[in-house]
């Protein structure tokens, strides 16, 4: 399945009021706790210079594996990201895994584990998110949307502001690269 993912995710400094604001504001989802395993180029872990668009990530949730390919652009602090994702079994999963180690010449580069909850605002996906080592965040998405890039991108801030969060705590940096600077 391809999508395109206009996301804005920023740091949350108060964790109590972001949820409080969502519980009142928005319309709750689910609970959620994903572990993402993310592949990367043998030779570019190496020489230490990822190409995040060559990246692939495997997304342990609820029992379910999905692989997901990304190509990201970042504009004005958002990712704008083309996803291809597949879901599959979990033995497919170590047959696909099997092929990018030994006949893709990709290693395993970094784990993600976020848990958290997800709530509907404005049309928009928020999530609000413990990631292990990194801390609290939020992530706003709207996908597939028919809107313009720049329209997206204007309204996600927005929706931020709604929820109290400035635009000082927007990440720019994808987790992959915040997670392999805090590789032990």
């Amino acid at each position: 399945m391809n999508n395109t993912e206009i996301e804005i995710k920023a740091h949350i400094k108060d964790l109590k009021s972001t949820l409080d604001f969502l519980y009142k504001n928005a319309k709750f989802k689910k609970k959620y706790f994903k572990k993402d395993i993310y592949f990367a180029k043998a030779d570019e872990i190496k020489s230490g210079n990822i190409n995040l668009n060559n990246c692939i990530r495997l997304r342990t949730e609820h029992g379910g594996y999905t692989f997901c390919a990304k190509t990201r652009d970042i504009i004005d602090g958002v990712e704008v990201n083309e996803e291809r994702e597949i879901k599959v079994s979990k033995k497919k999963s170590k047959f696909i895994i099997n092929f990018l180690l030994k006949l893709q010449n990709y290693k395993e580069y970094v784990r993600k584990e976020k848990k958290g909850y997800a709530f509907v605002y404005k049309g928009a996906l928020a999530e609000v998110s413990s990631i292990k080592n990194l801390g609290d965040f939020i992530e706003i998405e709207f996908l597939n949307s028919s809107k313009s890039t720049e329209e997206q991108i204007t309204e996600l801030k927005s929706i931020l502001n709604d929820i109290g969060i400035e635009e000082s705590e927007i990440e720019p940096e994808p987790y992959l690269n915040l997670l392999s600077k805090n590789k032990i």
